[in-house]
């Protein structure tokens, strides 16, 4: 990490659960389907968060609803340039990719409200 470069907070609460569950690097990277380098890395700031990785622990580790909700929010506290979105299990479907690809497009005009029902929908059961 580089000197003064401050860990962000998703990557403290990511190393007090592998330091609290007693666990090495590598082997909480495995569970988690990364290689221990890159969960390394998103420990220390220095790669972005994919977009499953917060639900993946949460599961993997069966967190209660406040230590999903401290993880979820570090998550959306952490600047990020830019996100990869695996299109791969949506590649057949084209109105659901037409959807993504509009969305990524034109999420940042949409008002409090329009994205608070998109929201809703997406999480309806």
């Amino acid at each position: 990490m580089a000197e003064g470069k401050k860990i962000s907070e998703y990557g403290e609460l990511l190393k007090h659960l592998r330091i609290d569950k007693r666990e090495m690097l590598k082997n909480m990277a495995g569970r988690l389907g990364l290689n221990s380098s890159y969960l390394s890395a998103i420990e220390s700031g220095d790669r972005d968060i994919p977009p499953d990785l917060t639900d993946k622990i949460c599961v993997e580790y069966g967190l209660d609803a406040e230590e999903r909700k401290k993880l979820k929010e570090a998550e959306l506290n952490k600047d990020r340039k830019f996100i990869q979105i695996d299109m791969e299990k949506i590649n057949e479907n084209r109105l659901a990719k037409e959807v993504v690809l509009d969305f990524a497009g034109k999420a940042a005009n949409l008002t409090d409200d329009q994205l608070e029902e998109i929201k809703k929908i997406l999480n309806r059961s």
